[in-house]
């Protein structure tokens, strides 16, 4: 059961909010209905927070929508993000960290589950820092290109679908290409320090892959 502590008490009058950070991957909206329905089982009452921390960073709270089963039992169906989404880093400033755990707070949040990469996970640990205990936090990682500090048998969510996807369409891409005797196409491809997503991408399809 989620409970927020009061001094040596636990009391579970509480309310968790969702924030999804960083860009799109597959899946965002499973571990948004998972978590919702998870704890709405547990009579806990959930915010999603729109727009990642775009706005809670400014000390805007108006950008919330109440999260039910009914609202998120079928979200998985769709892609995008059910709340919106976006790469405000409330970490930028002390003053845009302050904002967001206030804003949290003035919404009655004890427990917080952040959802994306490695900047949303460095906010997440910031944000539970400066709450100090008033606020727990709990950070799902997201990422297409597997670029978080996992272990190695882990891989981020959304990965996977994405390498999937962008075998197919290089596969695809190959035999127009032969179709078409042009030996080649130049095909851009998301990538990040890590170069998961475009070096397995390339190695599952057959095709050259250039940093």
């Amino acid at each position: 059961m989620l409970g927020v502590r009061e001094g040596n008490r636990v009391t579970t009058n509480n309310r968790l909010a969702i924030v999804v950070g960083g860009g799109p991957a597959p899946g965002i909206n499973s571990v948004i209905g998972a978590a919702t329905i998870r704890a709405r089982l547990e009579g806990v009452e959930v915010l999603g927070i729109e727009d990642g921390f775009e706005w809670i960073m400014q000390g805007n709270v108006e950008h919330v929508k109440p999260l039910t089963i009914d609202a998120v039992s079928r979200i998985h169906f769709r892609g995008g993000c059910h709340i919106g989404i976006s790469r405000a880093n409330p970490t930028t400033s002390p003053q845009a960290l302050e904002n967001t755990v206030i804003s949290l707070l003035r919404l009655n949040v004890s427990d917080l589950v952040t959802i994306g990469g490695d900047d949303t996970a460095f906010s997440a640990i910031k944000v539970e820092e400066k709450a100090a205990g008033r606020i727990r936090v709990a950070h799902v990682p997201k990422s297409i290109d597997n670029d978080l500090d996992l272990p190695p048998s882990v891989d981020t969510f959304g990965y996977q679908t994405a390498r999937h996807e962008g075998v197919e369409i290089l596969k695809n891409l190959m035999v127009d290409a032969r179709t078409t005797s042009r030996w080649y196409y130049v095909i851009s491809i998301w990538w990040t320090r890590w170069w998961a997503l475009t070096s397995s991408g390339s190695r599952a399809s057959g095709a050259t892959a250039w940093r």
